[in-house]
């Protein structure tokens, strides 16, 4: 699971240092901001596929993991700059899993009474709120306050310290921006490297770069892609960040403030992740569309291929 949460986790860091630069504006400039109506419930649906594929001389194994989600935010209140305390509620989720050539396990929290192993923590989250998030209207993170007590303790750190990391709304520039502008966030993560043979966790700075690319009708058009600010060579920390870095397309609506799609895509290898003569091939992708409440997500695949085509 650990692989998957850091795929997901890719489309909720967000920072709040940006570094904004032109190239080709137009003449209008567009204000990226949120508009928070209190009682408003928006309800997004989710879906997901995240493939690893590990190769050394004389094998190959492959883990492939698909995810289809229906999530909604509650604006709790607003209050007079125009940011929001939101809460946002996980109400299904259906996963199917494989690794190598052990059969798929899958979990529907429809429907299913007994959690298989793995998803335990995930299958304690559904329906049900479990902290309330202070956002400003660029979607900045303010605060967060837990509503429960029985969350992850990495959780419940990343709350205490308002960590932008756990943040899910995408954070824009304070300033408008026009059509080819461009602006940059920070991104810090952790990784595990080695020391006199002992594991020591070490910051790692990614940088993600935002473009507006299109305004029509309204909707704004943003492009980004994501990368290490500094270059690594180590086979071993870009193996642990190798679902870290992606790239994918937003759509916003800018008459009612609201996001109404965002498109992620990872494609990386990493030659000797697991030391000499093997290569790890990461693909996936993630799709999460604004829905009106009567529609309900697809079911997930019965089966899992364990080959590609």
């Amino acid at each position: 699971m650990s692989n998957k949460l850091s795929w997901l986790a890719a489309t909720l860091i967000a920072s709040t240092t940006f570094v904004p630069c032109t190239v080709n504006a137009d003449e209008t400039a567009y204000q990226l901001a949120y508009k928070f109506n209190t009682g408003q419930f928006l309800h997004y649906e989710l879906s997901d596929r995240a493939e690893l594929t590990t190769q050394t001389s004389n094998s190959l194994s492959r883990a492939i993991q698909q995810t289809q989600c229906m999530k909604s935010y509650r604006i709790v209140s607003t209050d007079e700059s125009g940011g929001a305390t939101i809460e946002p509620i996980v109400e299904h989720v259906r996963m199917a899993s494989t690794t190598g050539d052990a059969g798929i396990v899958g979990y529907d929290s429809s429907k299913d009474e007994v959690v298989p192993k793995g998803f335990e923590n995930l299958a304690g989250t559904i329906g049900r709120p479990l902290a309330r998030f202070q956002v400003a209207p660029n979607g900045k993170l303010l605060k967060v306050t837990l509503l429960v007590d029985d969350v992850p303790k990495n959780f419940s750190d990343a709350a205490e310290k308002t960590d932008p990391a756990i943040n899910f709304l995408v954070v824009f520039p304070e300033q408008p921006v026009k059509v080819g502008d461009k602006w940059n966030e920070k991104i810090e993560t952790k990784v595990s490297v080695a020391s006199v043979g002992n594991q020591l966790q070490r910051e790692l700075g990614l940088i993600r770069v935002f473009e507006l690319t299109k305004v029509e009708n309204e909707i704004a058009t943003i492009r980004f892609r994501t990368s290490l600010r500094i270059p690594v060579s180590d086979p071993d920390i870009l193996r642990q960040t190798v679902q870290q870095t992606p790239s994918g397309v937003i759509e916003f609506d800018l008459k009612n403030g609201r996001l109404l799609s965002r498109s992620l895509k990872i494609d990386e290898k990493v030659v000797g992740a697991f030391g000499a003569q093997t290569l790890l091939d990461a693909q996936g992708e993630m799709t999460e569309k604004l829905i009106t409440p009567k529609t309900t997500a697809k079911a997930p695949p019965q089966s899992t291929d364990t080959q590609k085509n």
